[in-house]
């Protein structure tokens, strides 16, 4: 009786060759399958290879052995084809010219495009635009899909001021070299962004104001500029050269030259007159401020705004004490 190792080499030997392996156990040794002839096979026999040492009939023995075909056995060659092959492989072989082997890189070499320091300085401008531009975008501006056409700036998005009393302003502004573009229509009806003239600042116009004379009716208006939109027109008394050095050279710039008004005595100082000189004063530091605010590199509408409409308030409270105060002298004429 063969060992364990042996019955399963075997069961592997037989399988091999087609023989099949059954659910069937060998009734002798109750511990190995029994293993089935090929299909092909003429006499189909069971058989155990523990208990058997092989197929029991001839037949099952044959067709045990493994079914190989037919060798063919290759005929001789034929000499005069060989010849014929062996001289034409000689005369291809003969007439092919050597390849020259060249060194040279199929493609060109790939060159830089630009400096080194030209694209050190561009990573430079476009990290210091996007810190500028997230600085806008917090106080409201919007980034838009438009480039500053400056050749010094390289690929820098526009931004645009936020909206101020639902009127939207039409310039783009570039953080980097600061201008200011608009929209405009070439000859060919396409936009195109130019730059925007700078405007006048609201301390500008207030004191470019020419001389005129003054009355109730004599009033001069200023526009006040707020970046996006602007402020409503204002009546205010156009001063002179000598209005910021005292109050009395100032109340007489607002009279009719052709009228005389007496100096005033100390019973008609009154709170009318306090009042004017401390609107004077407001209006000198309002100016400074809107100044100041205007003279920067970057302008920001929203200060200048606010301030714009605190002149245009202050302005029309002076206008009105002016007013009053001038009514006083010409009732003390009468």
């Amino acid at each position: 009786m063969a060992t364990v190792i042996d019955v399963s080499s075997r069961l592997g030997e037989y399988m091999l060759k087609g023989w099949v392996l059954t659910d069937r156990i060998c009734p002798k040794c109750n511990r190995v399958p029994m293993m089935r002839s090929p299909s092909a096979a003429a006499i189909a026999t069971e058989f155990c290879v523990n208990c058997d040492s092989g197929p029991d009939s001839v037949g099952a023995a044959q067709s045990s052995r493994p079914q190989h075909m037919p060798s063919l056995e290759s005929p001789a060659p034929d000499t005069s084809s060989v010849s014929t092959v062996s001289y034409s492989t000689h005369l291809s072989r003969s007439s092919t010219p050597p390849t020259d082997v060249s060194d040279a890189p199929d493609s060109p070499l790939l060159l830089p495009i630009m400096d080194t320091a030209e694209l050190l300085r561009r990573r430079q401008q476009s990290d210091a635009a996007s810190a500028e531009i997230g600085k806008r975008m917090l106080r409201g501006w919007a980034m838009l899909a438009d480039e500053c056409p400056n050749p010094n700036c390289y690929g820098i998005p526009l931004v645009r001021p936020p909206k101020v009393q639902t009127i939207n302003d039409p310039g783009k502004e570039c953080v980097i070299c600061g201008t200011v573009y608009i929209d405009e229509k070439d000859l060919l009806g396409q936009d195109r962004l130019v730059p925007r003239q700078a405007l006048s600042s609201p301390a500008d116009t207030y004191r470019q104001a020419g001389p005129a004379p003054a009355g109730p009716s004599s009033v001069s208006h200023v526009s006040a500029d707020k970046g996006k939109a602007r402020a409503r027109d204002v009546e205010i008394p156009p001063p002179n050269d000598g209005w910021c050095n005292s109050t009395q050279a100032h109340s007489e710039s607002h009279v009719n030259p052709m009228s005389t008004i007496p100096a005033p005595t100390p019973s008609t100082v009154s709170a009318l007159e306090v009042s004017a000189r401390s609107l004077e004063r407001s209006l000198l530091a309002l100016s400074a401020r809107l100044d100041s605010l205007s003279s920067g590199t970057i302008v920001d509408p929203m200060p200048i705004g606010v301030t714009a409409d605190t002149v245009a308030k202050v302005s029309q409270a002076l206008t009105q004490v002016k007013q009053l105060l001038w009514s006083g002298g010409q009732a003390r004429i009468a």
